[in-house]
């Protein structure tokens, strides 16, 4: 099983906390699309496994596209891969570009999970989050998208905000409920340095959100979600009957992935490989036949590393026989000395084979696998 991840990079502004690969000028949106196009046609061999079973278009807001740049991108998919039948199609959309026209088409071209950036449901939340949509159009590009059948629907929330009180988060998450959404994706307000929220902290505009009220919001959302059926499926992934997102579980799964557009990455269990951080260079690149990303080959102790982080953070956890099977002896009886650690030990639940996080654990996740770690 194999993914194919397609990055657009266009937003119609720059969210405060935002520090992923994004511009906000589209002048350079037809020749991007071609880029992507010939890197398709590039790399069509790179993933060497037969079928496509996930498509994710993320950014950015991918549903800044018009539906002719859509139309030319899956014409080049369908054409240089195998798509399986039963593939799970996700285009990320904010809810300001959600309309009817858009939505009819996306069912035309094979879209059928939706991942809408709602964040919040309190404007004022989404004024200091510097969101470019109310409430009110969360609300209805939920409905609308109802409304289409996209039964395989996402959306995300942001917690632990700058003046956002358990009140906020409580009704954010009622209004989840009451819309009647499968899966959630819910983070932990994370400043980045070089964003706009940094400096905002950092000249005491915002105050620094604490790690107790990010921990209390953290309870509350894993209370109310495990009270109406909801699984954590991964620290900050919750789904309703199964819905998991099939892309992001690849990911964490360790399958092969092919990465296209600028910033983009790939992985095939070897190497992983990033595209350039510049729309122009990447373009330019790209039509000049030049090298336009970098590789690092995995050694074997990052693949242990990567294995340990992503297997962590799931319900599936880490499965000691595996680590056996494919790194050794020796790394086996380090992870199984490391787990005799207070600092490991007692964050997590060891079933068998599979060692997972507990709930104590699970707000301390990262910390956690730093303690694995070769």
């Amino acid at each position: 099983m194999s993914s194919i991840y397609i990055h657009i990079p266009y937003c119609k502004q720059k969210c405060h906390y935002c520090n992923f690969f994004t511009v906000i000028s589209t002048k350079t949106k037809q020749d991007l699309i071609d880029a992507i196009c010939k890197e398709l046609e590039l790399k069509n061999d790179y993933l060497q496994s037969g079928k496509i079973n996930t498509i994710y278009f993320g950014g950015g807001t991918p549903s800044i596209l018009d539906n002719s740049d859509f139309d030319k991108i899956f014409k080049t998919l369908y054409k240089q891969f195998s798509i399986s039948d039963s593939a799970e199609i996700s285009v990320e959309a904010n809810p300001d570009d959600i309309n009817a026209s858009k939505l009819k088409f996306f069912k035309s071209c094979g879209v059928n999970r939706l991942s809408i950036g709602i964040q919040s449901f309190n404007d004022y939340i989404l004024k200091r989050l510097n969101r470019i949509h109310t409430s009110k159009e969360a609300i209805e590009s939920v409905n609308l998208a109802h409304n289409f059948d996209f039964h395989n629907l996402n959306i995300d929330l942001i917690y632990g905000i700058p003046g956002m009180d358990i009140e906020i988060l409580k009704n954010d998450i009622k209004n989840f409920l009451d819309l009647n959404i499968p899966h959630l994706s819910a983070y932990s307000l994370t400043v980045e340095e070089k964003t706009t929220l940094h400096y905002l902290i950092r000249n005491n505009r915002y105050p620094m959100p604490s790690d107790s009220e990010s921990i209390e919001h953290f309870n509350l959302l894993i209370d109310l979600l495990n009270t109406h059926h909801y699984e954590q499926y991964e620290i900050s992934n919750f789904a309703k009957n199964k819905t998991y997102s099939r892309h992001n579980t690849n990911y964490w799964k360790n399958l092969p992935y092919l990465g296209v557009g600028p910033s983009a990455h790939s992985f095939n269990s070897k190497t992983r490989q990033w595209n350039a951080y510049s729309v122009s260079k990447y373009i330019q690149n790209i039509k000049d036949n030049k090298m336009y990303h970098n590789i690092e080959v995995l050694s074997t102790d990052d693949s242990y590393n990567e294995y340990i982080m992503l297997g962590l953070r799931t319900k599936w956890g880490i499965d000691r026989k595996i680590i056996k099977e494919n790194f050794g002896k020796e790394y086996s009886l380090y992870f199984e000395n490391l787990l005799l650690n207070p600092n490991v030990r007692n964050f997590v639940s060891i079933d068998g084979n599979v060692v997972i996080l507990n709930l104590e654990g699970k707000k301390y996740a990262d910390r956690v696998a730093s303690n694995l770690f070769i």
